[in-house]
């Protein structure tokens, strides 16, 4: 049964993936262009080679540092494809689809482990498959999903250590948490969680030894042995990726004084605001993310019937909560907010995926539980299990259809790829002096990065220019130079005034209207 499930998985999330999502997202051309680097010179962008953190800027020509660290599991993994793949956008989105699909396996085994009945770990399985937040992210090349194996893996190791108490399994467990640690920004947080529970359901279960709370521990702190050289080298990254998610005014306050800071009584109010908004049933299971790259808005996190099952689950743990891995699941799933709760974001699902697998888990408790109830209740969980298929065509065709349009603005509103492949056919003979580029387009310097290495005309890169349509000195643009900028900018008037200029393309973005113009330096 698991291998019909996984099929129809690969079906799922490799279908058309390179032009759904229908643009490239800037994060996406920062990653995939660092990684084609790490892949091609074995060094990133800044010429660093190997790098254990990777350091981006906004803009290639910037002469200021930047304060975005990047964790580097997605960047290696997209190394590693595009050792053997070109370089586009479904080969960068292939490392993100696989760990998806390696997610719903996990999922599988995990399920197995915790239910005697075979239908029950298949049933985990697709439950993940099909959950809406699981399968967006999953088409895309962002790191947000990258935790996830790990945590998979760590719960089946827990749940292998609390049947046999090995101490082997103890160190694997703790070896994937530290791992982990360099998937994604918010295992920062949910990693030492993750451990302090391995802790607490090995003393609960009374196989605990000596020997396995220190494997597990010592299995988190191996992966970070590596950390501290590297810190020693690069001190300004833990006080950049402080200060970037506003946790206390690093500049101003040690770190004593910014938990003092971040501990004030309005402070703590907030968060717990944010905290209890995680558990917004509309959030959770009509709508899902903030904003149209994390969320269909037609969607929740997961898919509706999946409430029921959810309330029922938490329910059938609690009642046995002197069980381990009852306490494990219930508390994962209430932890999860954690890290979005700290950088004070409401609804930012991709900060809080790790609530899948213990959401998932529980609801599988929660639909075993109504099943094995009388008639009309059992009628009741077996209508809701039909209907999980029936909403999840009904997601899948909007995703594919009216969504690739309604989410393109917040993916791209230039419509790069059109720009670049324009600017890139224009100059198809060397005949374009330079290329200017505004800075007020949203990541176009990423986002042009890509589209050169790409189609192979680095060349391009030396006669790219950016600029400020305020300071822009058109006396020094070389003739038949190309502009671009906003079709809406206000300086736009200006430069096609005195004939200085002349529109020679308008890009026209995915929902019909006006997004970009080209023009061409007048002789």
């Amino acid at each position: 049964m698991i291998a019909a499930v996984l099929c129809a998985t690969c079906v799922m999330y490799f279908y058309n993936f390179g032009d759904a999502p229908i643009y490239l997202g800037g994060d996406e051309a920062r990653i995939a262009t660092h990684a084609y680097s790490i892949a091609t010179t074995g060094t990133d962008l800044n010429g660093r080679r190997m790098p254990l953190f990777v350091n981006m800027t906004d803009s290639p020509d910037s002469k200021e540092g930047s304060t975005r660290w990047y964790q580097p599991v997605l960047f290696y993994l997209e190394a590693l494809v595009l050792k053997f793949l070109p370089l586009s956008e479904s080969s960068i989105r292939i490392p993100t689809a696989v760990i998806g699909i390696l997610d719903v396996f996990l999922m599988y085994l995990l399920a197995r482990r915790l239910f005697p009945d075979t239908l029950y770990p298949a049933l985990a399985a697709v439950t993940l498959a099909v959950s809406p937040a699981h399968f967006i992210f999953s088409r895309q090349a962002l790191d947000y999903i990258c935790p996830l194996p790990f945590v998979l893996g760590w719960l089946l190791c827990l749940a292998a250590f609390l049947e046999t108490g090995s101490a082997r399994l103890s160190l694997l467990a703790g070896l994937l948490l530290g791992v982990g640690f360099y998937s994604y920004i918010a295992a920062w947080a949910m990693m030492p969680v993750y451990l302090l529970l391995t802790w607490m359901a090995q003393l609960q279960s009374r196989r605990a030894s000596p020997q396995s709370l220190i494997a597990a521990g010592v299995g988190v702190a191996l992966p970070l042995l590596i950390l501290v050289p590297w810190l020693w080298w690069h001190p300004d990254m833990l006080r950049d990726t402080i200060g970037r998610y506003q946790l206390y005014d690093v500049r101003h306050l040690s770190p004593l004084q910014g938990v003092k800071d971040f501990l004030n009584y309005n402070n703590v109010q907030e968060r717990i605001s944010v905290y209890w908004d995680y558990f917004n049933p509309a959030y959770l299971f009509l709508a899902g993310g903030s904003n149209l790259t994390t969320g269909t808005r037609r969607a929740g996190v997961f898919l509706w019937p999946l409430s029921v099952f959810l309330v029922a689950g938490i329910s059938d743990l609690w009642k046995r909560r002197r069980s381990p891995i009852s306490i494990v699941l219930l508390a994962g799933l209430a932890l999860a907010p954690l890290p979005a709760t700290l950088v004070d974001e409401r609804y930012a699902i991709q900060r809080e995926l790790f609530v899948l697998p213990f959401g998932v888990l529980i609801s599988v408790y929660g639909a075993a539980l109504l099943l094995r109830q009388r008639s009309f209740v059992r009628l009741a969980a077996v209508l809701l299990l039909l209907a999980l298929p029936i909403q999840y065509a009904y997601f899948a065709h909007d995703y594919f259809t009216d969504y690739r349009i309604r989410s393109a603005f917040w993916f791209d509103p230039v419509n790069f790829r059109d720009v670049a492949e324009y600017l890139i056919a224009s100059d198809s003979s060397g005949g374009v002096p330079a290329v200017y580029l505004s800075r007020d387009l949203d990541d176009g310097a990423p986002r042009w990065e890509f589209y050169l290495a790409k189609h192979g005309r680095e060349d391009l890169r030396r006669r790219t220019q950016y600029f400020t349509a305020d300071t822009l000195d058109m006396s020094k643009v070389p003739a038949g130079s190309l502009l671009v900028l906003y079709a809406n900018d206000p300086k736009l008037a200006t430069l096609l005034g005195a004939e200085k200029c002349s529109v020679t393309k308008t890009v026209i973005h995915a929902g019909g209207s006006r997004s970009a113009v080209i023009l061409r330096k007048n002789v």
